[in-house]
């Protein structure tokens, strides 16, 4: 739920701001009428807090003007004046609500509580998709009568998506509802919390296949790699997540560079290739362990490392649990021939793809928390040459400035998963 504060004391703004969003609401603060009124009419807000006395245009003037233009916002007065004269014109002026200052935050919390129930029909103050039902007012979240527990931002995500089901929502809008942030569409944050957490995947994604998301394939990118790895591994799985998210990056990128018909494709084969690495951490947490030290010591890929000690590599043992996903044919390929995409008939272009930008991932020190000691002549490798048949701009493309891309890359993962997962 997103809220404007209209207020100009710095210092109470900043704690009704930070006592909501400790309750999970997102919250902008603007300090002036014109900029409250530029706000309300130009964003979506759930409600508005609304000072009486505020510079350039009173909060009278603008309640009148919000009744005009959003006769249905909920407005909740927050003054200093205490009159009978002023609370009687602001309530027959449209608030909803008034509430003087100094007051309590416990008091202000509940009358919001309470417009919330009030301001909206009874169906959508509890929202229902298929047998899923969130609870704005109390904030609980079911699934055939079981409890889910989600974090602020993965409540705050899927009630948007539910209160919007009938229309589409972009990036952009879900970003700036949920976040309050100006949207990056490098970072893919809304893809993160949408379908980066595995463990929730049995209650959103009956929701999500509600709400439209029509392609099936994406609900692939619920894999999560981070909440799929066994927490007692033995082995950081924030490294693993860094790199499948850095390769989706990549490839997304690589393939916009050389005209791959379908780079939205490449990031999500990207995100998935490592698909194997889980299945042998829960399988064979032992035995991989051996072969994962044995890689770090002796600094070769990790497959050439499964392949000595465990007989077999992450591309076989992942190929099984993309079938049992049912995963699309070519994201199967990807998974089980990421290393090899010559031996892909029919789409060794997106494998190739996908393997170049495995290995640039890791050349560039975003592996699995080790470096290889070896150096890598892209031209020289079998996947650059099945690329170059399907892209023919490979053959010319200014690897320099991919390199030097890369870097921005490189920090930008680093900062999203631990700005995600650190904190």
């Amino acid at each position: 739920m997103r809220i404007l504060i209209a207020e100009d004391d710095e210092a109470l703004a900043k704690f009704v701001r930070q006592g909501l969003e400790s309750e999970h609401y997102a919250v902008d603060v603007v300090a002036d009428g014109e900029g409250a009124w530029t706000a309300a009419t130009e964003s979506e807000y759930d409600m508005v807090i609304l000072d009486l006395s505020l510079p350039k245009l009173d909060g009278v003037s603008v309640l009148r003007r919000l009744r005009l233009q959003k006769p249905s916002l909920p407005v909740l007065i927050l003054t200093q004046r205490t009159r009978v004269e002023d609370k009687v014109q602001c309530l027959d002026g449209g608030a909803d609500d008034y509430l003087a200052k100094p007051f309590a935050f416990s008091e202000l919390s509940a009358r919001i509580r309470a417009l919330v129930r009030r301001s909206h029909l009874p169906s959508e103050s509890v929202l229902t998709a298929g047998d899923l039902k969130l609870d704005r007012v109390q904030r609980i979240v079911e699934r055939a009568g079981r409890r889910i527990d989600l974090t602020t931002k993965e409540f705050a995500l899927l009630e948007y998506l539910m209160r919007n089901v009938s229309r589409s929502v972009t990036r952009s809008m879900i970003i700036e509802h949920v976040w309050n942030l100006t949207f990056d569409t490098t970072t893919n944050v809304v893809d993160v919390y949408i379908f980066g957490r595995w463990q929730k995947i049995d209650s959103l994604r009956g929701a999500i296949l509600g709400l439209g998301f029509q392609r099936v394939s994406d609900i692939a990118m619920s894999c999560g790699v981070l909440n799929l790895t066994p927490k007692d591994a033995g082995i950081d799985p924030v490294v693993f997540w860094e790199h499948s998210l850095g390769c989706a990056l990549v490839a997304r990128h690589f393939a916009r560079k050389i005209s791959y018909p379908d780079p939205g494709k490449a990031y999500l084969a990207g995100l998935l290739h490592d698909l194997g690495i889980i299945v042998n951490l829960w399988m064979l947490p032992k035995e991989f362990r051996v072969a994962y030290e044995f890689a770090r010591a002796q600094g070769i890929p990790l497959c050439e490392a499964e392949k000595a000690k465990l007989g077999f590599t992450h591309c076989e043992s992942g190929r099984l649990l993309a079938d049992q996903w049912e995963l699309s044919t070519d994201l199967r390929e990807v998974v089980s021939l990421h290393h090899s995409a010559p031996e892909s008939h029919d789409h060794a272009g997106l494998i190739a793809l996908v393997e170049l930008s495995d290995l640039l991932c890791r050349m560039s020190g975003l592996s699995y928390g080790y470096a290889e000691n070896r150096e890598v002549n892209l031209l020289e490798q079998t996947s650059f040459a099945v690329l170059s048949r399907e892209c023919p701009q490979l053959k010319n493309f200014d690897w320099a400035r991919l390199t030097f891309e890369l870097d921005s890359y490189m920090d930008e993962v680093h900062s999203l998963v631990h700005a995600i997962y650190r904190t």
